[in-house]
């Protein structure tokens, strides 16, 4: 019986510092809306164009995430490429998404289930403190619907380290 409980002890100690490590290093990302995988976290040392990142889901739309089951409640987080930085120009015409000229996605009026997007977009100059993040997959929920993002809101860099055979669509 003393072994046993033995046993269960470091297998709890074991998972609840795996459990903690992980958190603190890894992220995995099921959503469509990046590669699926896991990826390793990074400190933040300067933000540039193609680099994927962590943040805190916008206030400015995380009851609208949520009551619409576009992700579950204890999900905290984003994932999303940066593809703007400070002095780059957004435009939007006709619902599709321009930065410096060049056309960058459409940005829909409904979603998957016929339901009306609000965009809190605004054309603009970005800001020193601002980025502009957008999602690989076709149906991202990104700043295309919640707008420039403070520098300060992104918690890590990212690296993919293993993609999982799926993919995203």
């Amino acid at each position: 019986m003393r072994k046993k409980v033995g046993i269960i002890s470091i297998l709890l100690l074991s998972y609840f510092f795996l459990k903690e490590l992980s958190n603190r290093y890894f992220v995995v990302n099921l959503s469509p809306s990046m590669e699926k995988g896991v990826y390793l976290l990074k400190e933040i040392d300067e933000l540039k164009k193609g680099d994927v990142v962590l943040l805190n889901i916008p206030l400015n739309v995380k009851e609208t995430l949520y009551s619409r089951g576009y992700l579950p409640k204890n999900i905290k987080t984003l994932l999303k490429e940066i593809v703007a930085i400070e002095g780059d120009k957004i435009e939007v015409v006709h619902n599709k998404l321009y930065i410096n000229g060049e056309f960058k996605g459409e940005i829909a009026t409904l979603d998957l289930k016929g339901r009306e997007l609000i965009s809190f977009l605004k054309d603009g100059t970005l800001k020193n403190d601002e980025v502009f993040l957008l999602g690989r997959g076709e149906n991202s929920y990104d700043s295309r619907y919640f707008g420039a993002v403070k520098k300060e809101e992104i918690l890590k860099k990212t690296i993919l380290i293993k993609e999982f055979a799926d993919g995203y669509k």
